[in-house]
């Protein structure tokens, strides 16, 4: 099992590769995860890459299924429809945005690729009133992938990762075997995102509670947890915030008809870090779920403003996880 860490190549732009180096090294890392937002050329540091994190579109279903009225109706300008949507015009945008990270994946030569499978609307993150279901989330989703990949064969696994919002939830086996059944790209498996996971139940009070909520997910998945190759580690126990926001969300809802997007726009960032914090998972029952997969990647993922709250992360989830690595 690698011990990995996700980074964004924005952090350190200037020494991405030195700082790669010096976490790896003071951490005892075998790599890192790599998510892209700069247009710049990562190669040099493509020894210490594992895997490819795929950008995350929140609203890219009716886009990709070409209902541009529906997306008009809900983003009203198009500077939005980008960094929303994955493109302007039409469902071809997106899939080359996405063909290019690809090619970036098979040039550094990762192992993995990571999807969020999933879909919210803005608006629905905050009101949680989502107008597709899980089937129709996970039938864009085979068919997004099936004809991104278009049957060609790549060395990386492609780990299609859970959320909380409708599509790929990994709370039963039911959805993990559909998506199995109708991918065609031979190579591909889950990432577990703990978080994410603890955010399907809005109940939930402490680490506790959280790691008993993961097991019974995972023995809902039956056979299908052997599919569960990586595992994105963190924590965020939000159900209290989400009950509270999403009650006032409604409620402005349904008095006023129409909804002001600028000042959406200008929340929806903080609301979902709010919801989606990303801290260590400081609860070492988690060993014994992590132990109980056959996890290859072990992801820490967190939210970090600073290398100083950064590494003070990760020695916190090294000391949860001290028997894993003893």
């Amino acid at each position: 099992m690698y011990k990995l860490l996700n980074r964004m190549d924005f952090v350190s732009m200037n020494n991405f590769k030195e700082d790669l180096a010096f976490l790896s090294k003071k951490y005892d890392f075998d790599g890192f995860e790599l998510i892209k937002y700069m247009d710049t050329d990562n190669s040099d540091a493509k020894d210490f890459i594992k895997g490819y994190h795929m950008r995350f579109f929140p609203s890219w279903y009716e886009f990709y299924m070409g209902d541009m009225d529906s997306i008009y109706a809900e983003l009203k300008d198009k500077k939005y429809f980008k960094s929303i949507c994955g493109g302007e015009q039409n469902k071809d945008e997106l899939l080359d945005y996405y063909r290019k990270e690809l090619e970036i994946a098979e040039k550094l030569e990762v192992e993995y690729l990571v999807l969020h499978a999933s879909n919210s609307k803005v608006t629905e993150a905050f009101t949680y009133e989502f107008r597709y279901s899980d089937k129709e989330i996970l039938d864009g989703v085979i068919s997004l992938i099936n004809e991104l990949f278009d049957n060609k064969k790549h060395k990386f696994k492609l780990l299609l990762e859970n959320l909380w919002w409708p599509g790929l939830k990994l709370t039963s086996k039911n959805e993990a075997k559909y998506l199995l059944d109708n991918i065609k790209y031979e190579n591909v498996g889950f990432m577990l995102d703990t978080g994410h996971m603890i955010n399907t139940n809005r109940d939930l009070k402490n680490s506790s509670e959280a790691v008993e909520y993961i097991k019974k997910c995972i023995d809902n998945l039956g056979e299908y947890k052997k599919y569960i190759y990586g595992m994105h580690l963190n924590y965020s126990l939000s159900g209290e915030y989400v009950k509270k926001t999403s009650k006032i969300h409604r409620e402005k809802k349904a008095v006023k008809k129409d909804h002001d997007i600028e000042e959406i726009m200008k929340t929806i960032y903080p609301h979902i870090n709010s919801i989606d914090y990303h801290d260590p998972f400081d609860n070492s029952g988690i060993c014994g779920i992590i132990k109980s997969l056959p996890i290859k990647y072990l992801v820490y993922e967190f939210i970090a403003r600073t290398r100083e709250e950064l590494e003070e992360k990760i020695k916190v989830q090294d000391r949860a996880l001290f028997e894993l690595f003893k």
